[in-house]
């Protein structure tokens, strides 16, 4: 491991490269059509809206295994929205937790957004801390700080 320390490379997470999303799609997208049945020639613009605007929490790896999914489901030369995962076909909710590039939240802030999640859940714990980009460990640790 130290000899792998010496130079150390640090790459901005792939949500603060959003101009790097669109190249690595079709970088995927060229090495699955070499290697399989299925060629890939277009996609579809909902599609590529909806991968544009993702997270990528998993970065490359979840942005590549997105492509491999693609590939395994559908069978035109259009890469269409009905052939992403199902979370990407839901309408993504987005909340002030869950922008990249934002500041953090003030205390009164977070308090409404955590509020404002359990109100779209109906007070279900796991969908609301989905809904704010948390895992349910964390929404229950900032419900128990701020009492609600």
């Amino acid at each position: 491991m130290y000899r792998l320390r010496v130079v150390p490379i640090f790459l901005p997470l792939l949500r603060e490269r959003r101009e790097d999303i669109g190249l690595l799609i079709w970088h995927f997208i060229h090495q699955h059509n070499a290697a399989n049945f299925r060629s890939i020639e277009k996609i579809e613009p909902n599609a590529m809206r909806i991968l544009l605007d993702h997270s990528w929490l998993g970065n490359v790896r979840e942005l590549q295994n997105i492509v491999e999914y693609a590939f395994a489901v559908g069978r035109d030369t259009t890469l269409r929205l009905s052939e992403l995962p199902p979370d990407f076909r839901e309408p993504q909710q987005v909340t002030h937790a869950s922008r990249p590039n934002s500041s953090p939240l003030t205390e009164q802030e977070e308090i409404a957004a955590i509020r404002h999640a359990l109100e779209q859940s109906n007070g279900k714990v796991t969908p609301a801390a989905q809904l704010l980009g948390m895992s349910r460990a964390t929404f229950w640790r900032k419900r128990k700080l701020h009492k609600l």
